[in-house]
């Protein structure tokens, strides 16, 4: 009789059950020929295939995907070691292969599901790698991280699932949370994205988000992805959760309103005048000489150039919550991601010094982690780094 593989340990229990059309499909995308060698989908391609040379999620689909789930969990110690938690990574990729194929083959009589599943490893399971060059995802402390329980920053594994349906995405979450034996969660959050222009939505204040984004090269975002060595295709992603307080917003006057963004609310044209979306003018004066773009504006504050970093890859999604009775809470579950932590974190500390935005938005968790490389049937989720 044959020993089952680790994998198989990991995995076999707690497999989804599917129907014989969406199994034959899964083992199509699974026996096709790897795509490795092909280059990452263009900047505004809808494609969502799990396979390829980065993980889908990140640059892809362009516009994102309206409903997002995102899980921090905590790792157990039977897979904190260099072969455990290869095989488990490996194991994981293959259910995300099965996943997206069988939601791209839809139910009998009804359309296919888009849908994304991006995973990402925290500081401590990445170590686990001994990479002489790892990249850094660590965050530092910034304005009201103090606050924050032990459990509602960082992470050793990282689940993004996204999808046009609300549905899809909730039995995605189950099949994969199912698939991790004895993995607890940290904090996870719901989230939603309006209608929007490609990557360009509204927040939940109700201004235009998303309007600068990083340049491209043949249709790969520059700045975002690592391309050496066994992180080829890796990207360091950073998300923090805030509490929005609108309803301080919503009472100050209009005016006041869009100089807290530096834009104004409908047309999204900067303070400083042009076109919709253009980037503002730092150096624009009124007569009397004071900036146009006031200068706690959260387009000045945000701006790179005054910390001389790249442009960071941004997708965020809102969220609302009541719940029994309770307060409404409102927010942003930001997340972006760069090829360099501190593009982020030098951004994100002169925020706290000098933008009025941040005295409405309350941090209630954050992380920095790595998004592994992309992927494929030959190619196992993981495998450049513990392979």
């Amino acid at each position: 009789m044959s020993v089952p593989s680790r994998r198989q340990v990991l995995f076999g229990g707690a497999a989804l059950a599917v129907g014989a059309a969406a199994a034959e499909t899964t083992r199509a995308v699974i026996d096709a020929p790897s795509p490795a060698a092909d280059p990452a989908p263009a900047e505004g391609s809808s494609s969502t295939a799990a396979a390829g040379r980065t993980q889908a999620g990140v640059d892809r689909p362009v516009p994102p995907l309206a409903h997002l789930h995102l899980h921090a969990l905590t790792a157990p110690a039977s897979v904190r070691t260099r072969e455990a938690i290869g095989a488990l990574l490996a194991g994981l990729g293959e259910r995300v292969l099965a996943l997206v194929a069988s939601a791209q083959a839809g139910p009998a009589g009804e359309a296919a599901g888009d849908l994304t599943i991006q995973v990402g490893i925290g500081s401590e399971l990445l170590a686990l790698a001994e990479l002489a060059d790892a990249p850094d995802v660590l965050l530092p402390q910034f304005r009201g991280s103090a606050a924050l329980a032990d459990d509602r920053r960082g992470g050793d594994l990282f689940l993004q699932v996204a999808a046009e349906r609300p549905e899809l995405v909730n039995g995605t979450v189950d099949a994969l949370l199912a698939a991790l034996p004895g993995f607890t969660p940290r904090w996870s959050q719901v989230g939603y994205r309006p209608l929007g222009d490609g990557a360009v939505t509204r927040n939940p204040f109700g201004y235009e988000d998303g309007i600068v984004q990083p340049t491209t090269d043949k249709g790969v975002p520059e700045h975002v992805w690592l391309t050496d060595g066994p992180l080829a295709g890796a990207t360091v992603g950073v998300v923090r959760r805030f509490v929005l307080d609108t309803a301080a917003f919503h009472r100050l006057p209009a005016a006041e309103q869009d100089g807290v963004f530096g834009r104004e609310r409908v047309s999204s044209v900067p303070l400083s005048g042009g076109a919709p979306r253009a980037d503002v003018n730092l150096g624009a004066k009124s007569p009397s000489g004071a900036y146009l773009v006031p200068v706690d504006s959260h387009a000045r504050a945000a701006h790179p150039s005054f910390v001389d970093v790249t442009v960071m890859l941004r997708r965020g999604y809102g969220f609302r919550e009541t719940v029994d009775g309770a307060a409404d809470r409102s927010g942003l579950l930001f997340i972006s991601y760069q090829d360099d932590i501190t593009v982020f974190t030098r951004t994100q500390q002169r925020m706290d010094r000098t933008d009025r935005l941040m005295e409405l938005a309350t941090p209630t968790a954050e992380a920095g982690f790595l998004v592994l490389p992309g992927f494929d049937r030959d190619r196992p989720l993981g495998s450049s780094l513990f392979g």
